[in-house]
């Protein structure tokens, strides 16, 4: 089986030969250009040669056109420390208006993408892209719950022009040949909102947002943190699930159970991929095939590699997926 093929046939739970594997991690240096991301991307690629490219931009990329800024200070998972929020009222709020994708940083963002399609081959790619009220909360800080909860008619103004923001450009993503998106949700947790908060605001705008992907055959559903509402998005239109299933929960198995497509983890990025030896890695892995009997999973981290990772846990990894059984 070629990559495609291998993970269609995961989707699908049907047997494979071996158990595809992606890892994936921050470029806070080279996010900040279009050639140096896609360069630093595709060299990550050809070293490991996993079976599909996650594409990671700078986390300010989503509101650096409004004036967020970010530097990097070392952090090892490569987050950046952000600057103060945009939008300081709700006046400001109100006025926002839709970017568009063809200026500043989306479009630098896109020629990222055009440079990964020419340059990857036959791996399929795609890029990430934050839920709208992630978006929010870059822009406008702590304010934007507290406008959500107070002023709930205004708020959806300045709202909704975020949702036509990221709509357009996930759309202009799979212009580019993506084979899907990263969809990252950071909201859908007990520990941020009640469920009915979710529902009302997070629901819908993720499900607008992610509308245009359904062109695609690899989409990547990212739910991020612990104490999460895995089944309210887990019948979202995505082929793959992902989440922190080593430290939040539920299990690989029990996902798996929850979601009817394929669940993509089994690896602690921290306690394992960082700090573990690669016999722990490799024990790892095959706890993860074996409580997914082999079928409908792709070996991942819970989310982003920590850039100091050991190559050979890495390569431990990918050994450990690509033995045949």
């Amino acid at each position: 089986m070629d990559k495609i093929e291998l993970l269609q046939a995961t989707i699908a739970r049907r047997p494979t030969p071996h158990m595809p594997i992606a890892l994936w991690r921050h470029w806070p240096i080279e996010d900040q250009s279009a050639e140096a991301l896609a360069g630093a991307t595709l060299a990550f690629q050809r070293e490991f040669d996993f079976d599909f490219i996650k594409v990671t931009p700078s986390q300010t990329f989503v509101a650096e056109d409004l004036g967020l800024s970010g530097v990097y200070d070392g952090n090892p998972e490569g987050d950046l420390v952000k600057g103060p929020p945009p939008i300081r009222s709700l006046e400001q709020w109100e006025a926002l208006q839709p970017l568009s994708p063809t200026t500043g940083a989306l479009a630098r963002q896109l020629r990222c993408l055009d440079l990964i399609a020419a340059g990857a081959g036959a791996t399929p790619f795609i890029q990430t892209i934050f839920n709208p009220l992630t978006v929010a909360r870059c822009l406008a800080g702590p304010q934007a719950t507290i406008w959500r909860r107070r002023h709930p008619e205004v708020f959806q103004r300045g709202f909704a022009t975020i949702i036509e923001t990221w709509s357009n450009f996930v759309a202009a993503v799979m212009r580019t040949g993506a084979a899907g998106i990263f969809f990252s949700t950071a909201d859908a947790s007990y520990q941020l909102m009640a469920e009915e908060e979710y529902r009302r605001w997070g629901r819908p705008s993720d499900l607008a947002v992610v509308e245009p992907s359904q062109a695609g055959w690899l989409n990547v559903l990212h739910v991020h943190g612990e104490e999460l509402m895995f089944d309210l998005v887990a019948d979202y239109p995505f082929q793959v699930l992902n989440w922190h299933d080593r430290k939040a929960g539920p299990s690989l198995r029990e996902g798996a159970q929850r979601f009817a497509g394929a669940v993509a983890g089994g690896l602690a990025q921290w306690d394992t991929l960082l700090s573990g030896t690669p016999e722990q890695v490799t024990r790892e892995v095959h706890d993860a095939i074996a409580q997914t009997e082999g079928r409908g999973a792709i070996i991942a981290a819970g989310c982003v590699t920590p850039i100091p990772v050991p190559a050979t846990n890495m390569r431990a990894a990918i050994a450990a997926a690509r033995a045949p059984r």
